[in-house]
């Protein structure tokens, strides 16, 4: 972390040092707006013995873009983005899973003798809040970087392709049909905290109108699944317990004006 804040203020210096004697480029704007789209890849990182990572999901988002300039060369960036984000885990704990299911409308409660794995999907939309560092135009190009936080408010999750063994001695198989989904709002946080950085290169086309391009981290610092799961549990009855942090690495492309 003290490397990346380093490596920003460095990166301002230089960048106001080059931008005194910059008359070029579009014209200077205060207030800049966009749209962006931010499709990556998505893991979990697991903090709790039981269950681990079970590869890289997706996330895919798209929305609004805002940019209050400070300077030419340092600006404050925010915006409205609406996400989904998918990462897989896989148990490796003896836990059974209780779930809901649903046949000709009626409901009944279930039991999976053994949960083994499932990926969690959560949509969500996204405030960041982020300082961007930017060098002045050379030759339609402006390069920046930029760190901040991103906070993601979940409006849905859920969990699906739930490997399960549904009693002792059966073979492995997904929950299929109605139970192929099912519901993880009580499983999860309704807020995500992040660590926002990344980098990248503005293309000026015409104008004040550039078309962005860029690579984002964002890592979580707070659980986005709860401690206690509700529905995943030892034999006894006991919950399971769980620190389970969602990141991903995004690319960014886009229109600013």
């Amino acid at each position: 972390m003290k490397k990346i804040i380093t490596l920003l203020l460095m990166f301002t210096i230089i960048s106001n040092s080059f931008g005194q004697d910059s008359s070029v480029g579009p014209e200077f704007r205060k207030h800049r707006f966009g749209l962006k789209g931010t499709p990556g890849v998505a893991y979990f990182d697991v903090n709790k013995y039981g269950k681990k990572n079970k590869g890289l999901g997706y996330h895919i988002g798209g929305g609004l873009n805002y940019e209050y300039s400070l300077s030419k060369n340092v600006a404050i960036v925010s915006g409205l983005i609406f996400s989904q984000t998918s990462s897989k885990v896989e148990y490796e704990d003896s836990l059974g899973l209780d779930y809901i299911r649903v046949l000709n409308g009626a409901e009944t409660n279930e039991r999976a003798y053994r949960i083994h794995s499932r990926s969690y999907v959560f949509n969500s939309v996204d405030i960041p809040l982020k300082f961007k560092f930017r060098t002045p135009e050379i030759g339609y190009y402006t390069y920046y970087g930029e760190f901040g936080a991103t906070a993601n408010i979940i409006t849905n999750a859920f969990a699906r392709k739930n490997l399960v063994t549904q009693k002792e001695d059966f073979t492995k198989s997904e929950l299929s049909e109605n139970e192929s989904r099912l519901d993880a709002n009580k499983e999860s946080h309704f807020l995500r905290g992040a660590i926002n950085f990344g980098g990248g290169v503005e293309w000026n086309v015409a104008g004040n109108t550039s078309l962005l391009f860029g690579l984002n981290g964002n890592l979580g610092f707070t659980n986005i699944l709860k401690k206690e799961s509700e529905s995943i549990n030892y034999d006894n009855g006991s919950s399971f317990k769980r620190a389970t942090n969602l990141n991903y690495i995004a690319i960014q492309v886009g229109v600013q004006f």
